[in-house]
C-alpha cells in the first residue's frame, strides 16, 4: 500500500472521528414527564432510565434474517485489507 493511500484512510479516519465525537456543553435536556432537567446528576439519571428501558424492552421481528454467533476475539484488520475508493470516498474492509 502506497504512502498516499495510506494518508488518505488516516485522513478519513480523523474525519468519521470527528464526526462521531459527542457535543459538549449541553447542559439540559428534556426529561422523560416532558420537563427541562438542568441538574448534571439528574442529566444523568434520566440518560441512565432512558438506556436501561431502551436495551430492555423486546422488539418484534420477523425472524428472516439470521447471523452466524461470532465468538472468541475480535479479527485484525490490516492495512493489506484495507481498499480506499477515491471516488466514491469510501474505505473497505476485505
Amino acid at each position: 500500500m502506497t504512502l498516499e493511500c495510506q494518508n488518505e484512510i488516516f485522513r478519513m479516519t480523523k474525519q468519521m472521528v470527528k464526526e462521531r465525537l459527542d457535543i459538549t456543553g449541553l447542559n439540559c435536556i428534556k426529561g422523560a414527564s416532558g420537563k427541562v432537567i438542568l441538574d448534571d446528576k439528574c442529566i444523568k439519571d434520566s440518560w441512565k432510565e432512558y438506556m436501561e428501558k431502551l436495551m430492555n424492552e423486546e422488539n418484534e421481528w420477523d425472524h428472516k434474517i439470521s447471523a452466524e454467533v461470532k465468538e472468541g476475539p475480535a479479527d485484525c484488520i490490516r492495512m493489506d485489507n484495507i481498499t480506499v475508493n477515491r471516488h466514491h470516498n469510501t474505505t473497505t474492509f476485505r
